[in-house]
């Protein structure tokens, strides 16, 4: 199981945050959604043997959310050849 903090792009209202958590939950492995909306911030727990983060993305983005564009190191991206 592996848990992961999206950060949004702007803020989300109680009929957004319902869309995202109904849009996550239907991914198959996802077993868990909390939505802070006035910190606009999505955590998933998650199945990483069923689903990945970057499909967890993929999803939102399709479904018209607008997430933060990932900065080094965040989200676990990172391909380590900076030593960072």
């Amino acid at each position: 199981m592996k848990s992961e903090t999206l950060s949004l792009s702007g803020a989300l209202d109680e009929a957004g945050a319902m869309t995202v958590a109904r849009v996550l939950n239907a991914v198959q492995g996802v077993s868990k959604v909390a939505i802070a909306t006035a910190d606009a911030k999505i955590k998933v727990d998650f199945n990483e043997d069923v689903t990945s983060l970057q499909e967890l993305r993929t999803t939102l983005t399709q479904a018209g959310v607008s997430l933060k564009k990932v900065a080094h190191g965040e989200e676990g991206m990172c391909c380590g050849s900076c030593g960072g």
